[in-house]
Parts: C-alpha cells; sequence; structure tokens
C-alpha cells in the first residue's frame, strides 16, 4: 500500500505496473582481501545489466570496510536467476570464492519511490 503507486507514471515502477525488486547481497570480506575480493568480483556486479537489470551498485560501509553491499534492480527475479547462474558470473564468484564468508543470502525488497 504504498503511496507511490496511487500517483501516473512514478519512475519506480515499469510501463506494465508491476513494481520494481531491488536485491541486496550482503558480502563480507576475509581480512586483508578486499582490495582482492573487489578487483575480481566489480566486473561480476557489473554484467548484471547485460542480464535485463535496471541499475547495480556496490557500496562499501564505511563503519566496517569488510562489508560490502550489492544492489541491482530487476523488473523480475527470473532475469536475477539467468545473471545469478550464469556461466559467465558462476565462474567469477568461484575466483572469488576465496575472499568472503558464505553463505550468500540475496535479500529483495519491493522499490516503492525513487529516481
Amino acid at each position: 500500500m504504498s503511496p507511490v503507486r496511487g500517483r501516473s507514471g512514478p519512475r519506480s515502477e515499469p510501463d506494465r505496473g508491476r513494481p520494481l525488486e531491488v536485491c541486496y547481497i550482503d558480502w563480507h570480506v576475509t581480512p586483508f582481501r578486499a582490495d582482492r575480493w573487489y578487483e575480481i568480483w566489480s566486473a561480476g556486479a557489473a554484467r548484471a545489466m547485460a542480464f535485463g537489470a535496471k541499475g547495480w551498485s556496490l557500496t562499501r560501509s564505511i563503519d566496517d570496510p569488510l562489508l560490502f553491499r550489492q544492489s541491482s534492480v530487476w523488473e523480475n527475479r527470473a532475469d536475477f536467476d539467468r545473471y545469478w547462474y550464469s556461466d559467465e558470473v558462476a565462474s567469477i564468484r568461484e575466483q572469488a570464492v576465496n575472499y568472503y564468508a558464505k553463505p550468500l543470502n540475496p535479500s529483495w525488497h519491493e522499490l516503492v519511490a525513487g529516481e
């Protein structure tokens, strides 16, 4: 019951009226390996756009420099699954596997406002 849906044409909603979904993945990186993890994974995060993401970001916590948060915006989760389980992205995750804590648990949010 978001106030955004009551307006005409909010930028956060695709043309078909379904709200966009935002996927967050918190990467807890191994001490002294953050730079190496970033070198490997930044290309993997950027590949989301090739699989239909409307946007993506990778941020690093100021309070905990070993915590990175990846976010990506999707019209549907099937596109995310194609991205996440693609051979290309799985290979990049495999290269980075020794640099972060497991497991990774993507969490989903509905985009209710934004530009």
